[in-house]
């Protein structure tokens, strides 16, 4: 009768727990990774569609629409005139800054968005504005744009107005 394994025993054990931990890397992965990092992107993006929101009703309560150009051709400050104020919103270091005449400012934390915004005009006046959105999600030198949308909306339609 023998008191343990033998050498051949053993190292078949090892092996073939080397091949189920393999094989399971990616589900522990997904767990300890993917999930908290996709949980991070959902709750970014709800903020994002909050300000999205605010924007839409800015929008349709909206006398006249303008947009000021920075260095690059990228528009850096978006000026809504409505009846009773002007709002203007600015995208800056990850977030939303949405200032209003009289009522001060109100800002979202979106540290990994991308939002592009361009006003569609006839006779230099603008009617409606181009809203683009994505998450970006930067992967060993990559970007990956996750939950990208695009928005269109026309001044003057019947919106609740935002606060």
């Amino acid at each position: 009768m023998r008191k343990g394994y033998l050498f051949v025993e053993v190292m078949v054990f090892l092996a073939v727990l080397v091949m189920v931990a393999a094989s399971l890397d990616r589900f522990f992965r997904a767990f300890t990774y993917e999930l908290p990092k996709s949980s991070h992107f959902i709750q970014e993006s709800l903020i994002l569609n909050n300000a999205i929101d605010h924007i839409r009703a800015d929008v349709a309560s909206a006398k006249s629409l303008t947009e000021s150009v920075g260095d690059s051709a990228q528009p850096v400050l978006l000026v809504i005139e409505r009846a009773d104020s002007t709002v203007s919103y600015k995208f800056s270091d990850g977030r939303i800054i949405r200032s209003r005449t009289g009522a001060g400012e109100k800002s979202w934390p979106v540290p990994h968005c991308r939002i592009d915004w361009r006003i569609l005009q006839r006779d230099k006046t603008g009617y409606a504005v181009e809203v683009n959105t994505c998450l970006e999600d930067r992967d060993f030198g990559r970007i990956h744009k996750k939950m990208a949308n695009s928005f269109l909306f026309f001044a003057g339609t019947p919106w609740e107005a935002a606060e």
